[in-house]
Protein backbone atom coordinates (compact mmCIF):
# COMPACT_ATOMS: atom_id res chain seq x y z
CA UNK A 1 0.00 0.00 0.00
CA UNK A 2 1.40 3.36 -1.03
CA UNK A 3 1.17 6.39 1.22
CA UNK A 4 1.76 10.06 0.69
CA UNK A 5 4.69 11.28 2.79
CA UNK A 6 4.38 14.43 4.84
CA UNK A 7 6.12 17.59 3.62
CA UNK A 8 9.09 16.68 5.83
CA UNK A 9 9.86 13.44 4.03
CA UNK A 10 10.73 14.05 0.42
CA UNK A 11 14.17 12.65 -0.22
CA UNK A 12 16.17 9.56 0.75
CA UNK A 13 19.61 8.11 0.02
CA UNK A 14 19.75 4.50 -1.21
CA UNK A 15 22.92 2.42 -0.99
CA UNK A 16 24.34 -1.09 -0.91
CA UNK A 17 26.50 -3.49 -2.92
CA UNK A 18 23.76 -5.39 -4.73
CA UNK A 19 22.65 -3.34 -7.75
CA UNK A 20 19.46 -5.35 -8.29
CA UNK A 21 18.40 -4.99 -4.65
CA UNK A 22 19.19 -1.27 -4.73
CA UNK A 23 16.96 -0.91 -7.81
CA UNK A 24 14.07 -2.65 -6.03
CA UNK A 25 14.41 -0.46 -2.95
CA UNK A 26 14.66 2.64 -5.13
CA UNK A 27 11.44 1.65 -6.92
CA UNK A 28 9.77 1.08 -3.54
CA UNK A 29 10.78 4.55 -2.34
CA UNK A 30 9.63 6.21 -5.56
CA UNK A 31 6.30 4.39 -5.33
CA UNK A 32 5.83 6.27 -2.05
CA UNK A 33 6.35 9.60 -3.81
CA UNK A 34 9.90 10.02 -2.54
CA UNK A 35 12.84 11.46 -4.41
CA UNK A 36 15.90 9.21 -4.25
CA UNK A 37 19.63 9.81 -4.39
CA UNK A 38 22.57 7.43 -4.53
CA UNK A 39 26.32 7.35 -5.07
CA UNK A 40 25.55 6.98 -8.80
CA UNK A 41 24.53 10.65 -8.73
CA UNK A 42 28.06 11.77 -7.87
CA UNK A 43 29.50 13.77 -10.76
CA UNK A 44 32.92 13.06 -12.16
CA UNK A 45 35.94 15.15 -11.31
CA UNK A 46 34.88 15.87 -7.75
CA UNK A 47 35.77 14.36 -4.39
CA UNK A 48 33.66 11.20 -4.20
CA UNK A 49 33.61 11.09 -0.40
CA UNK A 50 32.68 14.75 -0.06
CA UNK A 51 29.88 14.38 -2.62
CA UNK A 52 28.48 11.34 -0.83
CA UNK A 53 28.56 13.26 2.45
CA UNK A 54 26.73 16.14 0.77
CA UNK A 55 24.08 13.75 -0.57
CA UNK A 56 23.54 12.16 2.85
CA UNK A 57 23.32 15.61 4.43
CA UNK A 58 20.63 16.59 1.93
CA UNK A 59 18.20 13.71 2.58
CA UNK A 60 15.58 13.05 5.25
CA UNK A 61 16.59 9.42 5.78
CA UNK A 62 18.66 6.62 4.27
CA UNK A 63 17.94 3.15 2.90
CA UNK A 64 20.64 0.47 2.89
CA UNK A 65 20.74 -3.11 1.66
CA UNK A 66 23.43 -5.24 3.28
CA UNK A 67 24.38 -8.68 1.98
CA UNK A 68 27.07 -11.17 2.90
CA UNK A 69 29.12 -9.64 0.10
CA UNK A 70 28.82 -6.06 1.35
CA UNK A 71 32.12 -4.22 1.50
CA UNK A 72 33.48 -1.72 3.97
CA UNK A 73 32.29 1.20 1.86
CA UNK A 74 28.66 0.40 2.63
CA UNK A 75 29.35 0.29 6.38
CA UNK A 76 31.23 3.59 6.03
CA UNK A 77 28.27 5.29 4.33
CA UNK A 78 25.87 3.90 6.92
CA UNK A 79 28.17 5.17 9.67
CA UNK A 80 28.20 8.62 8.07
CA UNK A 81 24.41 8.65 8.00
CA UNK A 82 24.04 7.52 11.59
CA UNK A 83 26.64 10.04 12.71
CA UNK A 84 24.37 12.69 11.23
CA UNK A 85 21.36 11.25 13.07
CA UNK A 86 19.61 10.22 9.85
CA UNK A 87 16.89 7.62 10.33
CA UNK A 88 17.97 4.42 8.57
CA UNK A 89 15.91 1.66 6.95
CA UNK A 90 18.29 -1.30 6.66
CA UNK A 91 17.50 -4.50 4.77
CA UNK A 92 19.72 -7.51 5.55
CA UNK A 93 19.76 -10.23 2.89
CA UNK A 94 20.52 -13.73 4.17
CA UNK A 95 21.59 -12.84 7.69
CA UNK A 96 21.94 -9.87 10.00
CA UNK A 97 25.65 -9.18 9.79
CA UNK A 98 25.70 -5.96 11.85
CA UNK A 99 24.26 -5.04 15.25
CA UNK A 100 22.85 -1.55 14.75
CA UNK A 101 21.29 1.05 16.99
CA UNK A 102 19.11 3.85 15.62
CA UNK A 103 17.98 1.83 12.61
CA UNK A 104 14.83 0.07 11.45
CA UNK A 105 16.06 -3.37 10.42
CA UNK A 106 14.38 -5.95 8.20
CA UNK A 107 15.75 -9.43 7.47
CA UNK A 108 14.87 -11.26 4.23
CA UNK A 109 16.06 -14.68 3.12
CA UNK A 110 17.07 -13.56 -0.36
CA UNK A 111 16.63 -10.70 -2.79
CA UNK A 112 13.15 -11.93 -3.74
CA UNK A 113 12.05 -11.24 -0.17
CA UNK A 114 12.36 -7.49 -0.77
CA UNK A 115 8.98 -7.66 -2.52
CA UNK A 116 7.40 -8.50 0.84
CA UNK A 117 8.70 -5.57 2.92
CA UNK A 118 6.31 -2.89 1.64
CA UNK A 119 4.40 -2.95 4.94
CA UNK A 120 7.58 -2.37 6.91
CA UNK A 121 8.56 0.48 4.61
CA UNK A 122 5.09 2.04 4.95
CA UNK A 123 5.49 2.03 8.71
CA UNK A 124 8.99 3.46 8.51
CA UNK A 125 8.04 6.33 6.22
CA UNK A 126 5.10 7.28 8.42
CA UNK A 127 7.46 7.74 11.37
CA UNK A 128 10.84 8.43 9.82
CA UNK A 129 11.46 11.85 11.36
CA UNK A 130 12.81 11.28 14.84
CA UNK A 131 11.71 13.64 17.63
CA UNK A 132 13.85 16.63 18.52
CA UNK A 133 15.64 15.43 21.64
CA UNK A 134 16.72 18.96 22.54
CA UNK A 135 13.07 19.79 23.34
CA UNK A 136 12.58 17.00 25.84
CA UNK A 137 13.83 18.91 28.85
CA UNK A 138 11.83 22.07 28.08
CA UNK A 139 8.53 20.85 26.68
CA UNK A 140 6.04 19.61 29.28
CA UNK A 141 4.80 16.06 28.90
CA UNK A 142 1.38 15.58 27.40
CA UNK A 143 -0.81 14.51 30.33
CA UNK A 144 -4.07 12.70 29.61
CA UNK A 145 -6.37 10.80 31.90
CA UNK A 146 -6.26 7.02 31.67
CA UNK A 147 -8.72 6.49 34.51
CA UNK A 148 -10.70 4.23 32.18
CA UNK A 149 -7.72 1.82 32.20
CA UNK A 150 -7.55 1.89 35.98
CA UNK A 151 -11.28 1.19 36.17
CA UNK A 152 -10.94 -1.79 33.80
CA UNK A 153 -7.98 -3.09 35.78
CA UNK A 154 -9.96 -2.85 39.02
CA UNK A 155 -12.80 -4.83 37.43
CA UNK A 156 -10.37 -7.51 36.27
CA UNK A 157 -8.93 -7.86 39.74
CA UNK A 158 -12.44 -8.58 41.02
CA UNK A 159 -13.12 -11.09 38.25
CA UNK A 160 -12.29 -14.73 39.03
CA UNK A 161 -13.47 -16.24 35.73
CA UNK A 162 -10.97 -17.72 33.24
CA UNK A 163 -11.59 -14.91 30.74
CA UNK A 164 -9.78 -12.56 33.11
CA UNK A 165 -6.52 -13.46 31.39
CA UNK A 166 -7.69 -12.75 27.83
CA UNK A 167 -9.34 -9.54 28.99
CA UNK A 168 -6.11 -8.44 30.63
CA UNK A 169 -4.34 -8.95 27.30
CA UNK A 170 -7.03 -6.85 25.59
CA UNK A 171 -6.60 -4.13 28.21
CA UNK A 172 -2.84 -4.05 27.59
CA UNK A 173 -3.41 -3.74 23.83
CA UNK A 174 -5.83 -0.82 24.31
CA UNK A 175 -3.46 0.84 26.76
CA UNK A 176 -0.47 0.64 24.39
CA UNK A 177 -2.54 1.97 21.51
CA UNK A 178 -3.56 4.90 23.70
CA UNK A 179 0.17 5.59 24.15
CA UNK A 180 0.55 5.94 20.37
CA UNK A 181 1.85 2.47 19.55
CA UNK A 182 0.77 0.33 16.62
CA UNK A 183 -0.38 -3.00 18.08
CA UNK A 184 -1.00 -6.39 16.46
CA UNK A 185 -2.67 -9.01 18.62
CA UNK A 186 -1.15 -12.42 17.95
CA UNK A 187 -4.19 -14.36 19.16
CA UNK A 188 -4.05 -18.07 19.98
CA UNK A 189 -0.74 -18.79 18.24
CA UNK A 190 1.08 -20.02 21.34
CA UNK A 191 4.14 -21.08 19.36
CA UNK A 192 4.85 -17.39 18.66
CA UNK A 193 5.96 -16.74 22.23
CA UNK A 194 4.24 -13.40 22.88
CA UNK A 195 0.74 -11.92 22.96
CA UNK A 196 1.34 -8.66 21.09
CA UNK A 197 3.64 -7.24 18.43
CA UNK A 198 4.02 -3.53 19.14
CA UNK A 199 5.62 -0.74 17.12
CA UNK A 200 6.76 2.20 19.20
CA UNK A 201 8.02 4.97 16.91
CA UNK A 202 11.05 6.05 18.89
CA UNK A 203 12.01 2.60 20.12
CA UNK A 204 11.87 1.19 16.58
CA UNK A 205 14.47 3.72 15.47
CA UNK A 206 16.63 3.37 18.55
CA UNK A 207 17.03 -0.41 18.47
CA UNK A 208 15.35 -1.55 15.26
CA UNK A 209 12.15 -3.49 14.67
CA UNK A 210 9.09 -4.13 16.80
CA UNK A 211 8.72 -4.88 20.50
CA UNK A 212 7.14 -8.14 21.62
CA UNK A 213 4.78 -7.91 24.59
CA UNK A 214 3.61 -10.72 26.86
CA UNK A 215 0.69 -9.92 29.19
CA UNK A 216 0.44 -11.92 32.43
CA UNK A 217 -2.01 -11.85 35.32
CA UNK A 218 -0.31 -13.85 38.11
CA UNK A 219 -1.92 -15.50 41.10
CA UNK A 220 -0.42 -16.76 44.35
CA UNK A 221 1.99 -15.17 46.77
CA UNK A 222 4.80 -12.78 45.92
CA UNK A 223 7.31 -15.64 45.78
CA UNK A 224 5.22 -17.45 43.18
CA UNK A 225 4.86 -14.26 41.16
CA UNK A 226 8.62 -13.75 41.07
CA UNK A 227 9.37 -17.39 40.21
CA UNK A 228 6.72 -17.54 37.48
CA UNK A 229 7.81 -14.23 36.00
CA UNK A 230 11.41 -15.44 35.70
CA UNK A 231 10.22 -18.45 33.71
CA UNK A 232 8.11 -16.16 31.53
CA UNK A 233 10.99 -13.79 30.84
CA UNK A 234 13.32 -16.61 29.84
CA UNK A 235 10.67 -17.95 27.46
CA UNK A 236 10.10 -14.51 25.92
CA UNK A 237 13.86 -14.10 25.46
CA UNK A 238 13.80 -17.19 23.25
CA UNK A 239 10.97 -15.66 21.18
CA UNK A 240 13.05 -12.48 20.73
CA UNK A 241 16.02 -14.50 19.50
CA UNK A 242 14.02 -16.20 16.76
CA UNK A 243 12.21 -13.05 15.62
CA UNK A 244 13.08 -9.71 14.03
CA UNK A 245 12.48 -8.01 17.39
CA UNK A 246 15.32 -6.81 19.61
CA UNK A 247 13.25 -6.12 22.70
CA UNK A 248 10.29 -7.58 24.60
CA UNK A 249 8.19 -6.47 27.54
CA UNK A 250 6.45 -8.48 30.23
CA UNK A 251 3.44 -6.42 31.35
CA UNK A 252 2.04 -8.03 34.48
CA UNK A 253 -0.37 -7.71 37.37
CA UNK A 254 -1.42 -10.03 40.22
CA UNK A 255 -4.14 -10.33 42.81
CA UNK A 256 -2.05 -9.46 45.84
CA UNK A 257 -3.09 -6.46 47.94
CA UNK A 258 0.47 -5.11 48.06
CA UNK A 259 2.12 -3.38 45.08
CA UNK A 260 3.60 -5.78 42.49
CA UNK A 261 7.18 -6.72 43.28
CA UNK A 262 10.16 -5.67 41.20
CA UNK A 263 10.86 -8.49 38.80
CA UNK A 264 13.85 -10.07 37.11
CA UNK A 265 14.70 -8.55 33.72
CA UNK A 266 17.42 -8.56 31.07
CA UNK A 267 18.52 -6.10 28.35
CA UNK A 268 16.27 -7.93 25.88
CA UNK A 269 13.23 -8.47 28.14
CA UNK A 270 11.96 -5.82 30.57
CA UNK A 271 9.20 -6.31 33.14
CA UNK A 272 6.61 -3.60 33.81
CA UNK A 273 3.77 -3.62 36.31
CA UNK A 274 0.65 -2.60 34.42
CA UNK A 275 0.10 0.26 36.88
CA UNK A 276 3.49 1.67 35.87
CA UNK A 277 2.56 1.38 32.18
CA UNK A 278 -0.68 3.28 32.83
CA UNK A 279 1.13 6.05 34.68
CA UNK A 280 3.89 6.42 32.07
CA UNK A 281 1.39 6.37 29.19
CA UNK A 282 -0.66 9.01 30.98
CA UNK A 283 2.39 11.24 31.33
CA UNK A 284 3.53 10.63 27.74
CA UNK A 285 6.84 9.12 28.90
CA UNK A 286 6.36 5.40 28.22
CA UNK A 287 8.86 5.07 25.37
CA UNK A 288 11.49 7.07 27.21
CA UNK A 289 10.99 4.96 30.33
CA UNK A 290 11.39 1.74 28.35
CA UNK A 291 14.61 2.96 26.72
CA UNK A 292 15.95 4.16 30.10
CA UNK A 293 15.19 0.82 31.72
CA UNK A 294 16.79 -1.06 28.83
CA UNK A 295 19.96 1.02 29.13
CA UNK A 296 20.08 0.38 32.87
CA UNK A 297 19.56 -3.37 32.38
CA UNK A 298 22.53 -3.49 30.02
CA UNK A 299 24.81 -2.62 32.93
CA UNK A 300 23.20 -4.81 35.58
CA UNK A 301 24.07 -8.48 35.45
CA UNK A 302 20.99 -10.52 36.39
CA UNK A 303 21.30 -13.16 39.06
CA UNK A 304 21.67 -16.66 37.68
Amino acid sequence: MSITPSSLYRRCYVSGDDASAIAKLTDLARAHGLETASAADVSGGTSFTREVINLIDSVDFVIFVITDESRSGVAYELGLAQGRDKPAFVVFVGRQSLDLDNAYMVLVEDEAGIAGIAGDFDRFVRNAKRPDRSKRSTEPASIRSLDWARAELHSLRELKAPERYSRFEQLCAKLLRSAGAEVTEVGDSRDFGADLVVWFNEIAFEIGGPTLVECKFYGGGSGSVIKNSEATIRRIATAVERSDANLALLVYDHDRSTPPPSLYETPSVLSFAVEDVIQAAEQGTLEREILKRRERARFVRPEQ
